[in-house]
């Protein structure tokens, strides 16, 4: 009896165990599972000036976004435009807009300290990027960590690689951090639903505000694709909700992976811009180490990919504020001078500045009465035009110099007269009331001509003239 009960108990055990599956395979979006294993790996980058926090706690913290963990050992992947100013560097300065002055702290460029609207520059540095990892469900169950820009985009791809290197005291870190599971952003479909994981900027203030806002999810579908935003390789589009904030955070598909990075929200339908996990493929590319561990974890090739570039996160130079306000003083004062110019005293308080299309010569000799006086010319395009300037002080005032500085400023598309030459005319008559000399003009325009006495730097007077083509 024994051994034909042996067979059937042998059956119904291994029937029972078979019931039991330990980790079942997850099916369709599971934010609770999400939400439970990978919060520990979506973490808040907060971009920090050292020397600013040395002036006040807060002060130095200037920016925020989003990221995840993706190596066991502290790689992170973000956008770019999270940690830009960590190796672009950042500006801080005053600029006007019509009559408004107002403030930005803004990635640091040659386009922003060369525009005539730029004021003042109250400070330019780099920032590093600090990591704050909740490991609890409490706004205070958190660690900060320091990390270092690897690598980040050069072209339309905003993604960004970075490795945490330190605690907030530098001292070395050991712990194994939460590594989310990588998608194939290739194989989203349109209308797969998808939810994004972040830290949008809920709170403004104090810098102890920033620290309690805590992650959020939002879920939506995979609205579809856009190709003109980053002709790259793309984006992904959403209708889960993306905010200020969310940038560098990851996003989850149906089979609860990373598929893409929240980016950007549209601002004319406010659908949410994903980059695809698939282009963080070529942005890791420039740290060996990490990019064959990235692989083995199921980052791939992107099938489209036409020019990812990449650059190194080493720190750019940047010109010094002193540098920056010195070059604005000097602008203001150019301009200053063009638009206000000197007070004439003196020898030239009656002179005046006059323009003719022909010399005393051409004209018997004589100074060109009112008639052929102008203020208006008209010359080949090609071959320029010769306009005869007239500088006369007064019946019976000598011009009291023998030799004249001239500068010309053309008026540019803002109305603002700039110098674009400045030459002598020497063997002046300084016992004349009155001179005249020519110049060639090949540009159309709005021309202010400036004349000082070059013996003794004194202003004698300014005229004003345009020029069209024929």
């Amino acid at each position: 009896m024994m051994k034909n009960s042996l067979p059937f108990l042998l059956f119904a055990l291994i029937t029972v165990c078979s019931c039991v599956d330990p980790k079942p395979t997850p099916k369709g979006l599971d934010t609770k599972l999400i939400a439970s294993e990978y919060s520990k790996g979506v973490v808040k980058i907060i971009m920090a000036d050292p020397e600013l926090e040395k002036e006040k706690p807060g002060k130095g913290y200037l920016s925020r976004g989003s990221g995840f963990v993706v190596t066991k050992d502290g790689y992170i992947f973000t956008n770019k435009h999270v940690v830009e100013t960590a190796v672009k560097g950042y500006i801080y300065y005053d600029y006007i807009i019509g009559k408004e002055k107002k403030s930005k702290i803004d990635v640091y460029s040659d386009d922003i300290i060369n525009n005539k609207n730029l004021l003042k520059v109250h400070r330019v540095g780099h920032t590093i990027p600090l990591i704050q990892v909740f490991n609890g469900k409490s706004e205070n169950d958190y660690t900060l960590y320091k990390a270092e820009v690897v690598a980040i985009g050069a072209g339309a791809f905003d993604g960004a690689l970075l490795k945490i290197v330190s605690d907030i005291n530098d001292q070395t870190v050991n712990t194994n951090f939460t590594a989310l599971p990588l998608g194939n952003s290739d194989n989203v479909s349109q209308g797969e639903k998808l939810c994004v994981f972040g830290y949008p900027s809920q709170f403004n203030g104090s810098s102890e505000m920033l620290l309690k806002d805590m992650s959020t999810l939002s879920v939506g579908i995979m609205s579809g694709s856009d190709f003109v935003m980053n002709t790259d390789y793309g984006y992904i589009k959403t209708d889960a909700e993306i905010h200020p904030g969310n940038s560098g955070g990851p996003v989850f598909d149906e089979n609860n992976k990373v598929i893409g990075i929240a980016t950007a929200k549209g601002n004319k339908t406010g659908i949410g811009l994903v980059g695809g996990i698939n282009g963080m493929y070529y942005i890791s590319a420039i740290d060996s180490k990490a990019h064959r561990a990235l692989i083995n974890l199921g980052l791939t090739l992107p099938t489209r990919s036409t020019s990812i570039n990449t650059i190194k996160g080493d720190k750019q130079p940047l010109k010094s504020k002193a540098l920056i306000n010195a070059a604005i003083a000097l602008r203001v004062k150019k301009e200053n001078q063009i638009k206000n110019p000197p007070i004439k005293y003196g020898n030239y308080v009656k002179s005046k500045i006059f323009f003719s299309n022909m010399s005393a010569a051409s004209n018997n000799n004589l100074i060109p009465n009112t008639s052929k006086r102008y203020t208006s010319f008209t010359i080949d395009k090609v071959k320029g035009g010769l306009i005869w300037t007239y500088v006369d002080n007064g019946l019976g005032n000598p011009l009291y110099t023998n030799k004249l500085r001239v500068y010309v400023d053309k008026m540019d598309a803002s109305g603002i007269y700039k110098q674009v030459e400045v030459f002598n005319v020497t063997q002046v008559n300084s016992n004349a009331d009155i001179t005249h000399f020519s110049h060639a003009f090949y540009k159309a325009g709005k021309y202010k001509i400036r004349v000082y006495s070059a013996t003794n730097n004194a202003y004698i007077n300014s005229g004003y003239m345009s020029i069209s083509f024929k």
